[in-house]
């Protein structure tokens, strides 16, 4: 296949993309609310977490190998390493955190812990359990693709399917609308990720008008387009879309070459989660950019305090790791 690439010990190429979707998270997070740059806010909006999330399960696609009669062991592994930084950063939000909890009393702080771990309160952690789902959901793919005789297109469209409707019940019998749609709008990324792999569809994906017509596609919908919208249509939407996204990344693979440039924004990368936990501590700097009139000065001190705080983080990240324990906790590392 084209786009499988020789599994490393760790794919700098999909570091520096992750490099990038985190920054804009930053950037995102600095200039919401501004309504003078609300059109380039949407745009990054529609796709740093979906980059994150396609990301991370085309990583997994891709050293599948490695997990061969061990998926039960990878999916144990890969739950607690999210879901623990979850409780973790869960309760230091809420009580770090300015204005996260209030002046309320222990109770009442505890009642609100277990409500944002539950999903039942919107926060910023909602990517932990969204990302623990996709785990689950990419393990039941290759348990059910293990009976299967072959790998077919049409398995993969029916799995994609029963997966977006079991979502759909689940949110209607756990009343837990948010962290459950969360779950379906990440749902296409893994979804495209499991489909662009069939040659048919590769082929067609790899050819430049096709490509072409979901940039093209995008930019028609994009006035018009909620892309928090957890609809089936969407879904189908966001899945093109998204399998373009994937081949276009990887046709640029083949021909990316790492320099200085690219090693920084490959160590973003490589802390994404550090960076995106820790930097919501350091957004008090937007309340200056809010003052600038200039949108081009504005967007260059939003990228640039960006940078800045990605190095901070970066740099507390290494401070957490020089305990064991602190770093499953925070980061779900486990020192091998």
């Amino acid at each position: 296949m084209e786009i499988r690439m020789q599994s490393e010990k760790r794919d700098a190429y999909m570091d520096f993309l992750k490099g990038i979707a985190v920054l804009a998270v930053v950037v995102g997070h600095s200039i919401v609310d501004i309504s003078r740059v609300n059109f380039l806010f949407q745009i990054i909006y529609s796709f740093h977490m979906p980059l994150l999330f396609f990301l991370s399960a085309y990583v997994e696609e891709e050293n599948r190998a490695r997990y061969t009669g061990r998926e039960g062991l990878m999916l144990r592994r890969r739950i607690s390493g999210l879901l623990l930084p979850y409780l973790g950063w869960t309760i230091l939000y809420t009580v770090l955190v300015p204005g996260a909890a209030g002046n309320i009393g222990i109770k009442e702080r505890s009642v609100q812990i277990v409500q944002m771990l539950l999903g039942y309160e919107q926060s910023g952690l909602w990517f932990f359990p969204v990302l623990c789902g996709l785990k689950v959901m990419h393990f039941l793919y290759w348990a059910m693709q293990k009976r299967c005789r072959r790998r077919m297109l049409q398995t993969d469209l029916l799995l994609c399917f029963v997966v977006e409707f079991f979502v759909v019940v689940l949110a209607v019998w756990t009343r837990q609308p948010y962290v459950i749609n969360m779950l379906s709008y990440a749902i296409p990324y893994f979804a495209a990720v499991l489909l662009v792999d069939h040659e048919v569809l590769q082929r067609l994906s790899q050819t430049e008008w096709v490509a072409a017509g979901g940039v093209l596609l995008y930019g028609i919908l994009f006035p018009f387009y909620s892309f928090q919208n957890p609809g089936l249509t969407t879904q189908a939407i966001r899945i093109l879309l998204s399998m373009c996204v994937i081949v276009l990344c990887c046709k640029a693979r083949s021909g990316w070459r790492e320099h200085a440039g690219n090693r920084l924004v490959c160590l973003c990368g490589r802390n994404s989660l550090a960076v995106y936990v820790l930097h919501a501590f350091f957004m008090d700097y937007k309340i200056y950019l809010y003052e600038i009139r200039s949108v081009a000065l504005m967007l260059f001190l939003a990228v640039l305090a960006a940078c800045m705080v990605a190095a901070v983080c970066i740099g507390i990240a290494g401070f957490v790791r020089i305990s064991s324990w602190w770093s499953t906790l925070l980061l779900g590392e486990r020192r091998k």
